[in-house]
């Protein structure tokens, strides 16, 4: 087990394009209130919510944003998810065949790293803002990640290059600086 370096640590939430940043199936349920949605928009959005709810994550506007917490070892973040118990169990990961991103209850967690605006790997000592544009590399690869899919479409995101989409640049809101856990 990692040990974590409690003054590098902190709690954020993520925000792509300025919409937060939750589990599908928030994201899903706020898409499927829109009064004009189509009948086959909403059977494909009711397919994903049933396949996805509370497995994958996305964003939309208007929903409240996951908290994460960036716990940092060994020059990496692993993301940790708050949970509705306020409790930090399960992590955001891009491990799974499809590579997009998850939550995850197990003990191999994907590494993340937070590049800033000059393309610089970084750690919250860099990171002097309350408010941050940043890009999240994951694993030993580095693997940039995108999002494919966007409104009027459901949002994903991924590491996984070939799909196509674009890079994201997150804007990173900071809550509580130096978190141990």
């Amino acid at each position: 087990m990692q040990k974590t370096d409690k003054n590098q640590s902190f709690t954020a939430q993520l925000f792509v394009d300025h919409k937060p940043v939750a589990l599908a199936s928030k994201v899903i349920r706020k898409m499927l209130e829109a009064p004009d949605i189509a009948e086959d928009f909403k059977l494909i959005l009711e397919k994903k919510l049933e396949l996805y709810g509370d497995v994958l994550l996305s964003y939309t506007e208007n929903v409240i944003p996951e908290t994460f917490l960036f716990d940092y070892h060994d020059d990496v973040y692993t993301i940790k998810i708050e949970g509705s118990d306020g409790n930090f169990q399960s992590t955001a990961s891009m491990e799974g065949e499809l590579r997009n991103l998850s939550v995850f209850n197990g003990n191999d967690p994907t590494y993340f790293r937070i590049i800033n605006r000059l393309g610089e790997s970084s750690n919250l000592d860099d990171l002097p803002d309350e408010l941050n544009t940043i890009r999240l590399h994951t694993g030993p690869q580095r693997r940039e990640v995108h999002t494919y899919g966007d409104a009027p479409n459901f949002p994903v995101l991924t590491d996984y290059e070939k799909r196509g989409g674009k890079l994201v640049f997150f804007e990173l809101k900071i809550i509580k600086r130096n978190i141990a856990m």
